[in-house]
């Protein structure tokens, strides 16, 4: 008998956590996408605000600037999806496939 309670109960917990699992990612792909500036960029991915500018300036990383044409210190501007993809990318080129390196 109480096995038949326990796995009742394991059930109604089962289906509750997806219910709350499925709405939570509900209201996650409804929210707008963050932009960040400089310095909180570079804080996520724990580097200077100097090498992003860098990485800015050489288009090594995705990012919108704004400001009047040939300004010499636009505002710049890096959303969260650009960099999470952007880190995605990172993450694939730099890992060694396993067929590589076997000889």
């Amino acid at each position: 008998m109480s096995q038949s309670i326990e796995a009742a109960i394991r059930a109604i917990v089962t289906n509750e956590v997806a219910a709350a699992e499925a709405r939570l990612l509900e209201k996650l792909s409804a929210q707008p996408d963050r932009t960040m500036d400089i310095p909180e960029a570079a804080e996520h991915l724990g580097i200077s605000e100097q090498l992003l500018y860098r990485m800015c300036r050489l288009k090594q990383i995705p990012h919108e600037r704004y400001g009047v044409l040939g300004s010499k210190k636009p505002t710049v501007k890096i959303r969260m999806s650009d960099l999470e993809e952007w880190r995605a990318q990172q993450r694939a080129a730099n890992c060694i496939v396993a067929s590589e390196g076997r000889q």
